[in-house]
Parts: structure tokens; C-alpha cells; sequence
């Protein structure tokens, strides 16, 4: 087994250890240890440059942002890589992203720190949508990229790139407090098992078209 696929298992380990024991958390304490140390923080930041930074960027893991960017991105990688499936597959993906982080979230009912409709701040808190379906759809996107992408400065770049902006989207929920620190890696925990188990989908159905799949790609 390739060091890459060890890599990659252990971070699946980790995100699936990481996801059972940040949910035990936040339903089985009214406040866990991590939010009560990180939360203090974080107040007191309103009105403030590194807020209204914040306040953007958490607009680029947005509904109202992701959902033409899916599409707008599902058509480039039709356009680019002729691979219709993987067009298929981010756009289904990330759909598929906001329907699971839904229901998580009704399973856990946790309530916000605060509530800020402006920014998507209502509703249950746990775990962030934006961090989750942020690292889906920019996951996803980045991953299909890299199949087609020969340089290796470019997918460096596109690496870099999309991990920053990931980490970003989900500190920004932190930092303009509609989101606790826990519900932020709740966020990447199950995104990053939701992406490797959506790879994983992918790779099987293009084994599966795989005498067809030349035929089929536009």
C-alpha cells in the first residue's frame, strides 16, 4: 500500500475518531471544556477590522455563494477536464453536504452562541455548515482538478489555495461568533469523511462505466 494511502487513511481515522467524540461532547456536556477555554476569546470583537475581514470571508461558505459556484464550477470541469461525471458528482456532493449537515443538526439540536441572520446565523449550530460544506465543495473541486492537472506547481498551488480558504470559511464562523470552536471541527470532521466516502463513490462508478466511460465523456 502506497505511503499516500496511509496518509489518507489515517486522516479518515482521525476525522471519524474526531467526529464521535466532538458530538459525545456537545450533547452529553452543556458546555465543553475546548468552547468554555476558546469562547472568551473571541467577544468583544464587533465592530472591530478583524471582524468585518472575517464577516466577508464568511460569505465565500455561503448558500447563497456555494450554490452558483457549484454549478459554475460543475460546468468548467465539463468544459476543461471533459469528465461529466466529476461535474456530476461536486454538484450532487455538495447538495447532498447541505441535506447531511441538516440532519446532523437536527439529531444534535445544539443551540448558538448568538444568532446573526445576516451572516446565516440561524438555526442549530452543530456542526457548522460552512465548515462542512465548504470543504466539500471546495474538497471535491480540488480533487477532481488534480486528476488532470500535470504541473506540479499548479497542484501545489490549488493545494495550498483551497486548504487556506477551507480553514478560513470555518475560523470565520468562529470568529464572528454564530458558531462555537467545537462545532467548527465538528464541521471538518464530518466533511472530511463525507468527501473521502463521495471519492471513494466516484471511483467505484467510474470503475463501474469504465468500458463506456472514454465513449461517454463529452
Amino acid at each position: 500500500m502506497k505511503k499516500r494511502t496511509y496518509f489518507f487513511l489515517s486522516f479518515l481515522l482521525l476525522a471519524i475518531v474526531s467526529s464521535v467524540f466532538i458530538t459525545l461532547e456537545v450533547v452529553v456536556r452543556e458546555e465543553p471544556i475546548l468552547d468554555r477555554w476558546t469562547a472568551p476569546a473571541v467577544e468583544g470583537l464587533d465592530q472591530t477590522f478583524l471582524f468585518f475581514v472575517f464577516r466577508w470571508l464568511t460569505e465565500l461558505g455561503s448558500g447563497t455563494f456555494l450554490t452558483p459556484f457549484t454549478i459554475a464550477a460543475a460546468l468548467f470541469l465539463i468544459l476543461y477536464t471533459r469528465d461529466w461525471l466529476a461535474a456530476l458528482m461536486l454538484a450532487s456532493g455538495t447538495l447532498l453536504g447541505y441535506r447531511v449537515n441538516h440532519w446532523i443538526k437536527l439529531a444534535v439540536e445544539r443551540e448558538r452562541p448568538r444568532l446573526f441572520s445576516e451572516a446565516e446565523g440561524v438555526g442549530y449550530s452543530f456542526p457548522s455548515g460552512h465548515a462542512m460544506v465548504s470543504l466539500i465543495a471546495y474538497g471535491l473541486l480540488i480533487y477532481f482538478l488534480l486528476r488532470y492537472v500535470k504541473s506540479q506547481k499548479a497542484a501545489l498551488f490549488l493545494n495550498i489555495i483551497g486548504i487556506c480558504l477551507i480553514l478560513l470559511i470555518g475560523l470565520s464562523r468562529y470568529v464572528i461568533r454564530v458558531h462555537y470552536l467545537t462545532d467548527v471541527l465538528g464541521g471538518y470532521a464530518f466533511g472530511f469523511i463525507f468527501v473521502s466516502v463521495w471519492i471513494g463513490f466516484y471511483s467505484f462508478l467510474r470503475h463501474l462505466i469504465k468500458p463506456k466511460y472514454r465513449r461517454l465523456r463529452l
